[in-house]
């Protein structure tokens, strides 16, 4: 548990108190460690509110981990899942999720955890300037998580570039072991291919504990470390990692090139927010962008059948619409066959709202089918028809519940007919009209309910 003091934070762990000034929250690594992910990134943004007055008292690395903070976005991340392996004597398998709460190691086969699935949270600014909390032996790997966070950025500058070193770790013929203590009790540093071990063993439980430490968290800030491997090792593990033994990741041949692909990456290509964010230094060569815009639709087009999200969704949209790509609602179309009801839900507001599309009401309805499971998509589907008055499908749809032999179905249907009349439809807010739809008139067939209802379905169509 925390409580915000003035520039400060109490943090209560297993009957602990510990207070937790500015510098502290911003130099320490794993800063608030104990807490849920979600607690300490609030925290941090907290941090740095209040680091506005002490920036000018603060450590170098305070004030670039502030300004890492202050830059990043983290909303903008849109959740992706990573699946990866580590190979020692077996094969380990990993799932890394990299979000807009921080980065998420699931232990799947497991190699470090007890029991199979178990997740090892990280905060963005540890990974950022320490590197993985977990293995990541494959260079591409640790690209591919630094590209998904540095887009968060809310602009391109100094703290987006300085994550932890990018290299190929080096290739050992036999892991690196390093032991001492006595029978009682033995501490073990174990170097692999992936990156560091130590633990301790005892005569009585064996192994007592294990540590993962990455190479780019020694190669940052080996003095912490001191307690676990000592400064005579640490030295021999940094002469593995010297520059002769790295391979370092190929850079893009012109680098303005490469930073107006970024550009036009990460606005989607659509040249106005371009502009707006980036002025005349965009320039690109006319060749460059028609290779980028294929790369991007590509893209565009992979991740419509892996998400499940509005705003991700909304965006798919609005850049397949932009670049004239000209099945975009075929293919959403497409994608509301999967059997992730959220998605499903997320994909037929888009094509309400972009192309007012009355197959959207087919996408809708077809979340019907789970009603008797859950409720919530009954509730959902017609509070939804309740902003689409202008569809045609809509009003169909409504008719045929007013005429039909669905109780429940009836009354929401004349649900949405509040709704419209609220919503500005001035013939629908005749409240003795409405209130005279009810369904034991409809059942016993009464000339009055009759009556009323030719005249609620003249209102619905016109």
């Amino acid at each position: 548990m925390i409580i915000f003091q003035q520039n400060t934070i109490l943090q209560n762990l297993h009957g602990r108190d510990r207070i937790w000034t500015v510098p502290e929250l911003l130099e320490c690594y794993e800063p608030l460690d104990g807490e849920p992910l979600a607690v300490r990134l609030q925290a941090m943004q907290q941090a740095v509110f209040w680091g506005e007055e002490l920036y000018s008292d603060l450590s170098e690395a305070a004030q670039l981990r502030y300004h890492f903070w202050k830059q990043l976005r983290p909303e903008r991340i849109e959740e992706r899942k990573y699946e990866y392996s580590v190979t020692i004597r077996d094969t380990y398998r990993w799932e890394l999720t990299v979000n807009s709460k921080g980065l998420f190691y699931k232990d799947l086969t497991p190699m470090y955890g007890q029991q199979p699935g178990q997740v090892y949270e990280q905060l963005f600014s540890d990974f950022w300037f320490y590197g993985p909390l977990m293995p990541i032996p494959d260079l591409d790997d640790r690209k591919w998580a630094v590209s998904q966070i540095r887009n968060a950025f809310l602009q391109i500058g100094p703290v987006s570039q300085k994550h932890f070193e990018l290299f190929e770790y080096p290739k050992l013929p036999i892991d690196r072991f390093w032991e001492e203590g006595d029978h009682n009790a033995k501490d073990f540093v174990n170097m692999r291919y992936f990156g560091i071990e130590a633990g301790r063993t005892n005569w009585h439980d064996g192994l007592v504990y294990i540590s993962f430490i990455s190479f780019e968290r020694l190669l940052a800030d080996p003095k912490p470390l001191e307690r676990l491997i000592s400064p005579a090792i640490q030295a021999e593990i940094s002469g593995h990692l010297s520059d002769r033994h790295k391979k370092q990741p190929r850079e893009e041949p012109d680098p303005t090139k490469a930073r107006m692909k970024q550009m036009y990456m990460e606005n989607g290509g659509m040249h106005h927010y371009i502009l707006r964010e980036h002025g005349d230094s965009y320039v690109p060569n006319p060749v460059d962008e028609f290779i980028w815009r294929r790369e991007l639709l590509d893209k565009m087009t992979q991740r419509l059948e892996t998400i499940d999200h509005y705003s991700g969704l909304n965006y798919i949209a609005a850049v397949m619409r932009y670049h004239g790509v000209p099945d975009v609602e075929e293919q959403f179309l497409k994608a509301a066959a999967t059997p992730n009801l959220k998605a499903r839900q997320a994909i037929a507001q888009v094509l309400d709202e972009q192309f007012q599309s009355e197959k959207a009401v087919d996408v809708l309805r077809s979340l019907l089918q789970f009603e008797n499971e859950e409720s919530y998509w009954r509730d959902y589907v017609f509070s939804s028809f309740g902003r689409m008055r202008q569809n045609r499908a809509v009003q169909r749809f409504i008719i045929q519940c007013l005429r039909g032999d669905h109780e429940i179905h009836f009354k929401k249907a004349v649900d949405v007919l509040v709704l419209w009349g609220m919503k500005g439809d001035t013939a629908l807010m005749d409240r003795q009209l409405l209130l005279s739809l009810k369904w034991e008139d409809a059942c016993a067939a009464d000339p009055d309910f009759n009556q009323s209802l030719s005249k609620v379905i003249r209102i619905i169509e016109s």
